[in-house]
Formats: C-alpha cells, structure tokens, sequence
C-alpha cells in the first residue's frame, strides 16, 4: 500500500520575516533574501517553539518570565521543509497530503512553488499534489506556517471568537501566553488508490439484555475500490467479518457475542478491534484502519427528587448507576502538539488510580487525541468531549453569524467523526460556561445557553445527525443557572452548576462546610480549590525570579487568582524565612486543599443518587503555576488532595 508517512522524514525550520520567503525561496529572483532564522532540525509531530527551544533559538518558556521572549515567534512567517528522494514515489499516480492538524494557517510548497493554502488547526487537511509530485522524482516539500490569528484569552467576548483555536495559549489564570505552532496528528502522503478512500467513521452499538453488539464503517470513496471488508477482532482472533462487493458505503457486523466495556472499578474494561480493508481493481490493498472499538449501554436517569423538567443526571452503564467523579482536563503542556504517548500515559494512569470514572475535556482546549482516548478506554474512563467554546469574562454567548456557525459546524462533523468509535466517549457538550448573560429571575448568577441559540441548535443537530446515540449537552455549565448561591438551596433551580473555586485570601474551612451541607444541586461539573505547587519546583520554575512572599511578579504571572496570602496563611509561617517559609507556606495551603476538597466531594458523593457527579476543576497543570486549583502539578506529582478524592471516588465518605 502506497502511503507515505512524512513524521519518518527529517525536517527542518526556519524563520522569515512575513512574507520574505517568497523572494527568499524563489529560484527565479536574484535578490540575496535569507532567513531570519537559519535551519534548525524540527520533530514532526511537534511545534516550531519546540524546535527553537531546543537549538537554543529561545529559552524555556516554562522558567520564570521566559514565556515573555518567546512571543516574538507568533511574528514570523515558519517554512517547515524535508526532501522527499527519487523513486520514493511511484511516477504516474495520484497523490494526495493528508495532515490532521496544521495549526493554524499557511501554505503548502513543493520545490519552492506554492501547491496549496491550509486554515484551520482543528479540521483534517488534503491536498492533491499529483501535478507536483507524481513523476517519482526528488522533491523539497514544505509548510509555511503564517503568523497565528488574533485570539482571545480568557477575557474578552466569546460571539467575537471566530478562529476556533484552542484559547488557552492566549493566556488563561492557569497559564500564560504561548500560542503554538506547529504540525499535529497524521501527516503523511496518500497514492495511488489509496488517495481516492479514507475512512469516514466507526460506531458500536451493545445490546444489554442479550450481550451482543453490532459495529458499522462508513467509507468514503467506496465507489472507487472493488471490495472492501470490515473485521472485528478480539486481539488477533477475528469473530465476525463482513464483506463488500458492491461498492455501497456501509459496512456492518451485527448480532455478535462480545463481553461488556465497564467504567473503572465497576467491571474490565474489555475493548475489540474494527479493522478495515479496501482492496483495489488489481486486488491490491489500498486502506488498512483500525479503532478501538467497545460494547457497553448509557443511559440517563433522573436524578432522586431531581425537580420537574430537569435532565437526568444519573449515569447508567450496563444498568449500573455510576457516580461521575473526575476531572476537568485541559492539554498536558502548552505545546501541545509535543505531548508524548508516556506523557498522555502517565497523566490517566494518575486519574485511574485515583478511581476517577469521567474526564472533561474543557471547551477552550482541543478534541483530545486518538492516543488519549485509547488510553482511556484502557483505563475505564468516561471523557465529556466539548467542542471549541468557551467563556470570555465579559461576554459569553456563543457565535451567531451564519459564517461562523458553518465554520464550527464542518468542524463539529469532523469531531464527532474522528472519535465516535471509543467506548470511553460519554457524551458531546456545546462548551463552557456559555451563558446569555445575567439571569432576571435570579441575579446576580448567569442564564446558561439552551437548544434556541442557533450555534448551539446546529452542534445538536450535529451529534443527532452524526453520533445519535450519545448525549448531547448544550453546555457545563446548565440549567436555569451556572452558581449554587446559598440563598437559593431549596428553590429547584441547580441542576449542572459550576464553583465555588476557593474562597480567595483567607479560606474558611467552617464556612465551606457550611456552604456545603444544604446543597442540592443534580451535578458539579466544576469544583475548585486552590493549593501550591511543591517549594522545590517552585524554586526550580521560579529561575532567577523572587518566589517568596507569594505575591509579586512572578506569582501574579500565572497564579494571580490563587494565592492565598491572607492572615491564616501569615500566622502559619510566622518567625520563618526563606525555603524554610516557602515549605510551610506549601504545606498549609496544600493541607487545606485536601479538606476543602474532600467536603465538597464527600457531600456530593453521599448525597447520590441525588448528586450525579462531582468534577473538580482542573485535574493537571500544564505550566508550571505556583499555586493552582489542580490535583497534579506540572511534573505530575499527586497533590496530598489526590489520596483524599481517591478515598470518595471509590465509594467511602469524607
């Protein structure tokens, strides 16, 4: 089968000036025009600051106040090139580049001559280049990555934000600016047959009462092969085949005995494998895919004593009532595009041992990869998958131009396409925190979205379309409100709500209980509560930057929002100095932090199946914040709150 994997080839970078590449890399002008930036060896899949960071071009962003001097890279135009030898392809056939995520936007270049224009770093690209490259000569391929769009941070208006990147690298209250770019995913060169067929989804269905499942391919292109097949296999054992000949675009395998998929620690988590072949006019084979694929049945039940007109809360799996206790999960680095398959790894491992049974993939991050979902599926978690949308501080509706929505619709589609195979995928969620503004029944909390605003209509019709048997949540959080104030136990009103996230400088351990105990909300799908970074990676991120007492620059860069420099934590290290202040300071706010988590999830655990979930916001750093919300710090060390969730997540009480 001809196809070109481009991540096996050597590539290099360098750095322009917007624009100069043109004169720079033509062969036809003979102006003396060369890169700011000489070639510096590049890993693909991987970012240009990645690449930078390690020839010494910039320093590491996650040291002190180094993110600041790596800024300058979103200014330049990056040309991204590797030479593909002579007879590598075959002459006379068709091919087609196909790149699963080019961020953000920029060209394609086949010996210096433009070949194609990409947008978009959360759609799948294809270029046909037969006129370029299919004589089976040598030829210098290349990406030229234009300077990223202007974004919005955290604050700002979420209708305004068109571009559908990832919002986070333009600076959250849990990270600073550092917008990647870079090449993720699939990158590789499709010939011959093989560029006309690709793929377009797998689905499983399970059905309870008689054990058995059935599975479906969707292929495009399936007029262009002469037959293809889908296999189901457990391990290498194949248990039911199906076969086409007539050229139809559907495939399924029904009415097959398979054992179950359960959510950690209710049962295994058995998965099969969906394989696909297609097979060319000469019988050669053309397209080989295989998902993970599983067979379980979810449904939704109300919540006990859940007010009337609410959505049900309650997760069923197999007929189990499973309590959703996790995390949200936002990127394991800032660069996320370099995220290795033993970073992805060691993160949910964490998550497992800690009992977590869901993961929220935040809207302002990316649709999480194939790695880390496979991971998941291995490791019993249920993943909340949101799609590109979140709040923005001043104003948090959702987009409504028609341009816009089309533009999020293809790429609705092609998340729901790309991962609706995993067992581990729970549901689809509009975003987060998407609200039409204060609400006029019960201020000064927000009116969540609901299925009239048209971008959240058509994300609907989406899932419906697409993945019919998954829910489909219109955003976290939901409802008639977002906060559970106190003065509003009682009244019915919160069903999927978001906070509290601490209690600013001076926590009160008797005022969290007490905010606790009457709470009568159907779900928590964001809980935080800040806690330090360990004293010796503070130190060792600090650089040469003051880190003690926990205010001033350096804490104000990333942790802002989650010091607690207040009398409590004054008194607690009181007559101390220096590393020796620092540790108490880590400890006390570390301490408190497991408490305060513990009563929180303590009371929604025992109150379920009145509660159905209880999510903490954020599971991990993905920079390394002196003071954070999250469980698992930078390097990946558990927090102490880590060993008190684990004690409820598996069933005790806090």
């Amino acid at each position: 089968m001809a196809i070109l994997d481009l991540t096996g080839l050597n590539w290099s970078v360098e750095g322009w000036r917007p624009y100069s590449w043109k004169l720079g890399k033509s062969m036809e002008t003979g102006f003396g025009m060369r890169a700011d930036i000489d070639a510096r060896p590049m890993r693909v899949p991987g970012t240009v600051q990645a690449a930078l960071r390690d020839a010494g071009v910039i320093p590491d962003w996650n040291i002190g106040f180094n993110s600041r001097g790596c800024e300058w890279v979103e200014h330049r135009h990056w040309l991204m090139e590797t030479v593909i030898p002579a007879d590598t392809l075959a002459a006379g056939g068709t091919v087609v580049l196909e790149a699963e995520g080019l961020d953000y936007w920029g060209w394609i270049l086949v010996d210096c001559a433009e070949a194609g224009r990409f947008e978009g770093s959360l759609l799948p690209q294809r270029f046909d280049l037969t006129d370029k490259l299919g004589d089976g000569r040598e030829h210098h391929l290349a990406v030229v990555f234009e300077e990223p769009p202007r974004e919005q941070g955290q604050i700002g208006f979420t209708s305004r934000s068109h571009f559908f990147k990832a919002r986070f690298n333009y600076s959250w209250d849990w990270c600073p600016r550092f917008v990647p770019i870079g090449v993720s995913g699939r990158f590789r060169l499709l010939t011959g047959p093989a560029a006309a067929v690709s793929l377009q989804i797998v689905q499983s269905c399970y059905d309870l009462e008689t054990g058995h499942g059935c599975v479906e391919a969707v292929l495009d292109g399936a007029d262009t092969v002469s037959r293809w097949t889908l296999r189901l296999l457990d391990g290498e054992k194949e248990i039911a085949v199906a076969e086409n000949t007539a050229t139809t675009a559907v495939l399924a395998v029904e009415d097959v005995p398979v054992e179950a998929w359960w959510p950690n620690g209710y049962g295994a988590q058995k998965t099969y494998t969906a394989e696909v072949r297609a097979f060319d006019a000469s019988g050669n084979e053309c397209l080989l895919e295989r998902r993970t694929v599983g067979f379980r049945e979810v449904e939704w039940r109300q919540n006990e004593g859940a007010p009337e007109g609410a959505e049900p809360w309650i997760c069923v799996v197999n007929g189990t009532p499973v309590f959703l206790g996790g995390a949200n999960w936002v990127p394991v680095l800032v660069n996320h595009q370099d995220v290795t398959e033993a970073d992805y790894a060691a993160r949910i491992a964490l998550y497992k041992d800690m009992g977590c049974t869901v993961l929220r993939v935040w809207g302002g991050g990316i649709l999480e990869t194939e790695t880390f979902y496979d991971l998941c599926n291995r490791a019993g978690i249920l993943v909340w998958q949101e799609f590109p949308l979140s709040s923005s501080g001043i104003e948090n509706a959702p987009p409504d131009d028609p341009a816009a929505i089309a533009a999020l619709q293809k790429i609705a589609v092609s998340y729901v396409r790309r991962r609706a195979h995993h067992p581990s995928l729970l549901l689809w969620c509009g975003g987060n925190e998407l609200y039409y503004g204060e609400s006029p029944d019960y201020p000064p909390c927000q009116k969540p979205v609901d299925l009239s605003h048209p971008c959240i209509a058509m994300l609907a019709a989406v899932v419906a379309e697409e993945d019919p048997d998954r829910r489909f949540l219109t955003a976290s959080a939901s409802g008639p409100v977002d906060y559970a104030q106190p003065h509003d136990y009682g009244k019915g009103i919160h069903h999927d709500i978001h906070g509290p996230w601490g209690q600013g400088l001076n926590p009160d351990m008797d005022a969290w209980a007490q905010y606790w105990a009457p709470d009568d909300s159907l779900f928590r799908s964001e809980v935080g509560f800040p806690g330090a970074m360990d004293a010796d990676l503070i130190l060792k991120y600090a650089g040469d930057a003051s880190c003690w007492p926990p205010e001033g620059e350096f804490w104000w860069h990333t942790a802002a929002w989650w010091t607690q420099w207040g009398d409590a934590a004054k008194a607690a290290v009181a007559g101390l100095e220096g590393q020796a202040a620092l540790e108490k300071y880590v400890a006390f706010t570390q301490e408190i932090q497991a408490k305060a988590y513990a009563v929180a999830a303590g009371r929604c655990r025992g109150r379920f199946p009145q509660c159905g979930g209880f999510i903490v916001w954020m599971g991990h750093d993905c920079f390394p914040c002196p003071a954070n919300n999250s469980l698992i710090d930078f390097e990946g060390r558990p927090k102490p709150v880590c060993a008190e969730l684990k004690k409820i997540f598996k069933g005790g009480k806090a």
